[in-house]
């Protein structure tokens, strides 16, 4: 007598097994897709139309153990558009910056808050932040994902992605310089949006008994405007360490669309 109902039998559980393994597949999504669907995300913000803020800068440090001796704040206007990137300050912060440089020249030991605060800052940091979508898209090259959690920013549900980072320093493969370790934390709000970002960066080298090192920390604030994610308030430490002796310093900077 012939069977008739194995081949049923056998095309069920075949079924079966479909759909367990779409169901895992939905439960369990592969570790890369977070960090694609970032990207995606963050290419929509193309950051073409024309953008200008008023910024904030405030700047502290301890130089040689002299309190005060890196600290400042200065003020300036950043635009950015079809034409490039334009930063003005004004006249005021102009003059303090050459007073101070004036009364360094007769007296070594007087400060420059306006002139540190000014040097403070690179020309870079503002562009980053004028276009953290690009920022961020640069740090996601090469990157792997660590873990995707969930988390809370500002009071609301989020997501959190930690991802490593691949380093670009030239030098390490030196065998005095270590593979700096950089991490990078993006929290991702209900709509997909990335509304925060910190970057964690240790760098070391050694050359016989002399060792030295920097860890620095950053974080940014993001919001959207238009076709361009730009940063509201920076903030980032630095830890420095040459043969036992250490400076600290930091910055926080504000930015406000005009």
């Amino acid at each position: 007598m012939v069977n008739l109902q194995a081949p049923r039998r056998s095309s069920s559980i075949g079924a079966l097994f479909t759909l367990l393994a779409s169901v895992l597949l939905v439960a369990f999504p592969a570790a890369g897709e977070p960090l694609s669907d970032l990207r995606t995300v963050l290419q929509r913000f193309q950051a073409r139309g024309s953008f200008t803020v008023s910024a904030a800068l405030q700047v502290n440090g301890d130089s040689k153990g002299v309190a005060g001796a890196r600290a400042g704040s200065t003020t300036f206007e950043a635009e950015t558009g079809p034409a490039g990137l334009m930063i003005r300050v004004s006249p005021a912060a102009l003059d303090a910056a050459e007073n101070e440089a004036e009364r360094k020249k007769r007296n070594p030991n007087n400060l420059t808050p306006t002139r540190t605060a000014m040097a403070a800052l690179t020309l870079f940091d503002v562009i980053d932040a004028l276009d953290a979508a690009a920022m961020l898209l640069n740090d996601l090259d090469g990157a792997t994902l660590i873990a995707q959690t969930p988390s809370t920013h500002a009071g609301k549900i989020a997501t959190l992605l930690r991802i490593k980072v691949k380093s670009t320093l030239a030098g390490t493969s030196s065998r005095f310089v270590n593979e700096p370790t950089i991490e990078l934390r993006v929290w991702i709000d209900s709509n997909g949006l990335p509304v925060a970002a910190e970057r964690d960066s240790s760098y070391s080298a050694s050359i016989l008994f002399i060792k030295a090192g920097n860890v620095r920390k950053e974080r940014w604030e993001l919001v959207t405007a238009g076709d361009r994610l730009y940063v509201s308030h920076n903030e980032q430490e630095d830890r420095a360490s040459v043969v036992g002796k250490g400076i600290v310093s930091s910055r926080s900077v504000t930015y406000v669309p005009k």
